[in-house]
């Protein structure tokens, strides 16, 4: 072993013999469409990281021996490579980019030319954050990366929903990994959870912050995260410095937000119609409303609790240094009040990127962000008291005062469900319980990721990176003494507190060499370990004096408490090789191993290889006269990735998710008031990582000078070893336990086009993407797993809707009717008639952007699409049911059979008789929508003006999002989320609360 350690080392010196001694090498750099000097243009030795910026009058000085190859790149402008050769004085000239393929973007521990990428990599730029507002930089990637499709959150702060390439597992997670400037992300949600908003991380992220988002695809480009790999990865790069002049930014944006759509429900006059005549029909002759139809007070409850929400975020950053430090800062301040009462969030960013070259050799950077964010929560969707379900089920005919009547309680105070209808009560006065309640999380965020990098010899760099991501949520919950909720007790209080110290060391050797001009050759070593702590505590103490005094030490009694500590830690050890001959044969292969603390002792580590070939076609000598063709490339790609990230509400309450294979005791006082230890969990120490093999094919066209750009791409996902829940016969004393079973697999294909249609004074460019994926569970071992009506069914796709197939109406007696197994229509309902009558998976996805300039003027429209998917509109059991039960229901009801002979899909009106009340397909809805995502229309200042004022740039803007949508759903919106990570169960809408539109207003300025 040493002997072939000795003979490598001296293969790579030896190499270095023929290099010339480092010179210095300037010159400058010009725009060709007005031979000005550009500042900011990046000047990098190709195959390292050693490199500088052009000045204020692109001017730059660098370092460089005469093999190498100067690179020089500016966004949409065409990049360069000029060898250094004899010379010391290299000028260069750079045009207007007429293909992206010059692009030099970051991948897995490293950057590349877009030309050499082998793998499947789509990528968001700054300029598109910055010129497009969005909440969360996750928004930014909807209808505009093929193969990523994303559900928009309701609530300000909430976690999205993001799926690349399909659903890839039953019971672990199919959210990408999120990697910032290098460093992994753990929880995709944070804080208590209950029957709350489920609070994001990525939320704390300022947007404007970021340089670039790239979206890794397949396994070639994924494989270097190998054991967290399966479902995609994202990485995040924030911004750094230029050399030149310190250039300042400010930039402000307010405006208003609404619900996207609603949908109708009965008013006061209706329900009281079609109560008592439901309530006749079940055999009770005497009204149960008091009073006639016509005498009923309307209440519009959606009015009451929703509200116009505004939106206002300030930012300012610099950035700027010289050759040898560099730096960029920013601040951020974002203010968000959401159009539902008592849903608000404020987020408070500041960052500051440093790099510095210390000497030739040592360089060292730094990227350290910090955030504070104030969260007003309020219930999540499946939970009745939130503000999207109550509002629909509370009766129209009560007020929410009292008026001072016997009937309705005293003036001034709200109103409590009296002697107006039979049940004498409302879902929740959601007004009332708005000045009553309160939930308010506080998260603290400091982000610090150091480095160095040394040039051992001569293209051979060893780069040290350390990263600390600390999350720190503190959450004060008050149920007050007069609440629905606490009103019992007295008041409910609670404090909780979570706290993730997510740490990582990643260490690096990168050997770059480019051999008889022709050879190019790059080599990664590394080795990374990362651990992830999680906290949590919490206290609940009941009866309080009023609801001013809601501290717990105000409570007259402290009821419950708890607290958790849960440690995960993961080892990697990786390599990636790359090759390409005279920049037209692309080879590249990686191997990852990781160990991670969740598996069993025999399987507690993994390898996860990933191979890739890719051939410029267009550069072969057969080609080169074509003039319609520019470029053209084929690639190829196959490699396996792995999946650990266990669901935490997948595993038992004693469990979470970071100890799936263990045997667990939990501790009690079920001694007869002593402390004991009971088995929890039964150990399996064969658990181990689920494993995707991924095979690609794509290609990436250009045609005419590039005004046409074209990529596809085709893919088979094969995942095995799924982690599942598996039952156990109650004689063991366990419910269930953990273990490798089943098989799915995802399948389909992207398309992504660009076209530069004019390219003058008046300049038209398009994108269009769409996706198909076909997804199917292909092994489950017999089992059948389910979440309400959804269903996990072998050779099915996941999540496919199982219940009774609903028939329509029989005209005679308004009976709901059913199929059942063999197509014959029954009034019978009955859990037997159970099939497949639904899939919440959509056809394909994409969006279309079309983007117009003429001098200062610039218009971008966005349409954003979904087809082919299913809902299931679980509200509608409750109010479109024809009232059926005790709630309001949705205007429709009111086609409901009345008379023999009536032709409807709503059945006759019977209080608690079961007519067509069961689960059913009646409320599966074609999910099918085509949104206007994003308009904007901008205008920036002619230079004339801007130099008289002293600035570099003034633009204004304006912008509507989500303002007009296309679909035939009857529930608030089509638009719907699973909660958090759910896998099973996504496409069932309970109250789903609708995505926010706004119009907002701005301006920003250059310095």
């Amino acid at each position: 072993m040493k002997r072939l350690i000795f003979i490598v080392c001296a293969i790579i010196m030896s190499t270095q013999l023929i290099s010339a001694q480092t010179k210095q090498v300037s010159g400058t750099v010009t725009s060709a469409d007005d031979g000005m000097g550009m500042p900011g243009v990046s000047v990098v030795i190709k195959g390292t990281t050693s490199g500088t910026s052009t000045d204020i009058d692109g001017k730059y000085t660098i370092d460089a021996r005469s093999t190498d190859v100067l690179l020089f790149s500016f966004v949409g402008m065409q990049s360069q490579e000029i060898q250094v050769g004899d010379q010391i004085i290299i000028n260069i000239s750079l045009s207007q980019q007429t293909v992206g393929m010059d692009e030099v973007v970051v991948v897995a521990y490293g950057s590349q030319r877009k030309r050499d990428l082998t793998g499947s990599v789509a990528g968001i730029k700054s300029e598109q954050l910055e010129n497009v507002p969005i909440p969360s930089f996750e928004n930014a990637l909807q209808g505009q990366t093929a193969g990523v499709q994303m559900n928009t959150s309701s609530r300000t702060g909430e976690a999205n929903s993001v799926r690349i390439r399909g659903t890839s597992s039953i019971g672990a997670s199919s959210q990408p990994l999120y990697v910032i400037d290098g460093v992994p992300q753990g929880d995709y949600i944070i804080g208590y959870t209950g029957n709350n908003t489920q609070q994001s991380p990525l939320a704390n992220i300022n947007p404007n912050d970021i340089e670039s988002i790239q979206v890794l695809k397949d396994a070639a480009s994924s494989s270097l995260y190998g054991a967290r790999a399966s479902n995609g990865v994202i990485l995040i790069t924030t911004k750094r410095g230029k050399a030149g002049k310190t250039q300042i930014d400010f930039s402000y944006y307010g405006g208003i937000l609404k619900e996207t759509n609603t949908f109708d429900v009965l008013n006061g006059s209706q329900f009281a119609e079609l109560w008592n005549e439901s309530n006749f029909n079940a055999g009770d002759s005497d009204p149960q409303i008091l009073g006639s139809p016509e005498e009923q007070i309307n209440t519009d409850w959606w009015d009451a609790v929703s509200r116009t929400g505004s939106i206002h975020e300030w930012n300012l950053s610099a950035r700027g240094g010289n050759e040898k430090t560099q730096f960029y800062s920013g601040f951020s301040y974002r203010q968000e009040e959401g159009y539902t009462i008592g849903d608000e969030f404020d987020r408070l960013s500041t960052r500051l990127n440093v790099d510095h070259k210390f000497s030739d050799k040592l360089k060292f950077g730094s990227n350290i962000g910090f955030s504070r964010v104030v969260n007003q929560r309020i219930s999540n969707n499946n939970s009745v008291s939130s503000p999207s379900t109550s509002a629909f089920l509370n009766y129209p005919n009560v007020p929410i005062y009292g008026d001072g009547s016997e009937l309705y309680g005293p003036e001034g105070t709200f109103y409590d469900g009296r002697g107006v209808n039979v049940f004498n009560n409302i879902a929740y006065n959601l007004v009332k319980e708005d000045q009553e309640n309160s939930h308010e999380a506080i998260t603290i965020r400091p982000f610090i990721n150091l480095f160095a990098e040394y040039e051992i010899i001569p293209d051979l760099v060893f780069r040290s990176e350390w990263g600390l991501d600390y999350i720190d949520v503190s959450e004060k919950v008050f149920w007050g003494v007069n609440s629905g909720d606490g009103g019992g007790s007295g008041g409910i209080g609670q404090a909780l507190s979570y706290r993730r110290t997510n740490w990582i060391q990643t260490q690096t050797l990168r050997y770059s060499k480019t051999f008889n001009e022709v050879h190019n050759f790059s080599a990664l070593l590394g080795f990374s370990y990362q651990e992830t702590r999680s906290e949590n505590s919490n206290v609940t103490g009941e009866g309080f004096p009023n609801n001013d005094l809601s501290s717990l030490d105000n409570a007259a009694n402290i009821t419950n408490g708890g607290s958790s500590i849960s440690d995960v830690a993961l080892d990697g050890y990786f390599s990636r090789i790359n090759y390409n001959y005279d920049n037209k044969y692309f080879v590249e292969f990686s191997l990852r191993r990781d160990g991670s603390s969740r598996f069993g002792e025999n399987d507690k580590y993994a390898y996860f290889p990933a191979g890739s070939l890719a051939w410029v076609v267009s550069d072969e000598d057969f080609l080169s006269e074509n003039e319609w063709l520019t470029f053209l490339k084929i690639r190829t790609s196959y490699g396996l990735t792995g999946n650990s990230e266990v669901l935490s509400d997948a595993t038992s309450e004693a469990t979470g998710a970071n100890f799936p294979s263990r045997g667990l005791y939990i501790g009690g006082s079920d001694y007869a008031g002593q402390p004991g230890l009971a088995p929890s969990q039964l150990a399996n120490p064969d658990l181990k990582w689920e494993q995707t093999a991924q095979f690609n094919i794509g290609l990436n066209i250009g045609l005419f000078n590039n005004r046409v750009e074209f990529e596809a791409d085709y893919y088979i996902k094969k995942t095995k070893d799924l982690l599942l829940n598996v039952i156990l016969p109650s004689v063991s004393g366990y419910e269930d336990y953990f273990d490798n079973i089943g098989k799915l697999e995802n399948k389909g294909f992207e398309f992504n086009l660009n076209t530069r249609n004019f390219v003058k004074d008046f300049k038209w460019s398009t994108n269009f993407n769409i996706a198909f994926n076909r997804n199917k569970i292909t092994d489950l071992d017999g089992q059948i797993i389910t979440n309400g009506i959804s269903r996990a069914i072998e050779g099915e796709p996941i999540g496919v809707f199982f219940t009774v197939k609903y028939a329509g109406v029989d005209p005679d007696n308004g009976d709901a009717l059913y199929y059942d197994l063999e197509g014959n229509k029954t009034s019978t309902y009955s859990d037997e008639f159970r099939q497949i009558v639904g899939d919440p998976n959509p056809d394909f996805t994409g969006g279309l952007t079309n983007t117009f300039s003429y001098k200062g003027v610039d218009l971008s429209i966005l349409l954003q699409f979904v087809y082919g998917n299913d809902i299931y509109r679980d509200a509608g059991r409750f109010v479109s049911n024809n009232a059926n039960s005790i709630w309001n229901q949705s205007v429709d009801q009111l086609n409901r059979w009345q008379k023999p002979g009536d032709i409807t899909d709503v059945p006759r009106a019977e209080l608690f008789s079961g007519n067509g009340s069961g689960r059913s397909s009646r409320w599966i809805e074609d999910g099918s929508y085509l949104r206007v995502k994003n308009i904007t229309l901008g205008y920036t200042l002619p230079k004339s003006i801007v130099e008289r004022l002293n600035l570099r740039n003034v633009r204004i803007f304006a912008q509507a999002q989500n303002w007009f949508t296309f679909d035939d759903y009857n529930g608030h919106d089509p638009e719907v989320s699973s909660e958090g990570t759910v896998n099973i169960g996504q496409g069932q809408d309970f109250f789903q609360a609708p995505p926010s539109k706004t119009l907002t207003f701005g301006v920003n300025i250059g310095l």
